[in-house]
């Protein structure tokens, strides 16, 4: 079985079952990030506690593939512990559970003969929140539609961008079965933020293999199952020449507009910037442009959406929010 299946048949299961977890204060299998020097790393699971509405880590578990020793495993499992503060780890293969509580530096954990300490079930209520939106955003949304409303030239390109989503909806994924190679490269062309060399290689990929790419665009408009996963096997099993996460990405939002948005570096910035997260997580990579997308999502949701009915903007929208303010409201206080 592969560290995957091991996770979601394996791991999952005894969480719920064996720990008695609610499952809304479980992770997603690798969902959590960790920061190390500049870089993020993916945690397997996380099981939380709900303290004053936030969660808080409580255990930490890394899952290995059967026939790798779980011992093995500690250093990097109890590294992570300490990242995130979980005052309890565990590594295990599916089969065997190893605990540990957390000590107050590498090496110093203590390995448990018996399940970590479980809270009292006040600490266990469902309703937490993983991200906070803090209210100091409700002003800069008050600022963003001012800036719409007074703006032209940033008016026009918050347009653009959801129009460019509306068309790739219309154009590719309304009609998927009746597409032609014609026209989905006219599509990628007018709608498609793709430097030129990236776009040579998707046009010949187009032209040389069509079969190819529709089953690519098949398994974007479909997109069922584990998000990262799938992403995972469109940038390598299913790869599309010169179509690297970006592309993906611009092809999902148009695909369910209402369900992922575009990004680019300036929203990770602009979220750490305001405080909306707390490490910087990059979205160029599948687990990073998921953990990103849902935070966009809820921000929308709550700040956003309705504000910004009368225009007929929707997620695209929050791109462009994140986008400007970091690359010119923050330093002049302009949206453009």
């Amino acid at each position: 079985m592969s560290e995957l299946e091991i996770a979601l048949t394996k791991v999952r299961p005894y969480i719920l079952d064996k720990l008695g977890w609610p499952d809304q204060l479980i992770s997603h299998y690798g969902r959590v990030p960790v920061q190390i020097g500049t870089g993020t790393v993916w945690a397997d699971f996380v099981c939380y506690i709900s303290h004053h509405r936030r969660v808080v880590p409580w255990l930490l578990i890394e899952v290995k593939r059967q026939g790798e020793s779980p011992e093995q495993a500690v250093p990097q499992a109890e590294s992570y512990a300490l990242i995130i503060r979980s005052p309890f780890f565990a590594v295990t293969d599916g089969h065997q559970f190893d605990f540990y509580m957390t000590g107050d530096s590498q090496g110093r954990s203590i390995k448990l003969d018996t399940l970590p300490p479980r809270p009292t079930k006040e600490y266990l209520l469902e309703g937490a929140e993983f991200v906070t939106i803090p209210a100091s955003i409700d002003e800069l949304v008050n600022d963003f539609i001012a800036g719409l409303q007074a703006d032209k030239k940033f008016f026009d390109d918050t347009n653009r961008h959801e129009e460019n989503v509306r068309q790739l909806n219309q154009t590719i994924f309304q009609d998927l079965t009746g597409i032609t190679p014609e026209i989905l490269k006219k599509a990628i062309n007018d709608h498609v933020m793709i430097k030129p060399p990236n776009k040579n290689d998707i046009f010949d990929e187009i032209d040389g293999d069509f079969n190819k790419v529709m089953k690519f665009l098949k398994t974007i408009d479909e997109f069922q199952g584990d998000p990262v996963q799938n992403i995972k096997s469109l940038c390598e099993e299913s790869k599309i020449r010169g179509g690297g996460i970006f592309f993906i990405t611009q092809l999902l939002a148009g695909a369910h507009p209402d369900e992922y948005v575009i990004l680019e570096a300036n929203v990770s910035k602009a979220l750490r910037h305001l405080g909306i997260t707390d490490i910087l997580v990059q979205n160029d990579t599948a687990n990073g442009y998921i953990y990103i997308n849902e935070i966009c999502k809820k921000l929308y949701k709550e700040k956003l959406k309705e504000r910004l009915k009368k225009w007929g903007f929707g997620l695209p929208a929050t791109h462009n929010f994140l986008w400007h303010y970091y690359a010119y409201y923050r330093k002049n206080h302009k949206w453009s």
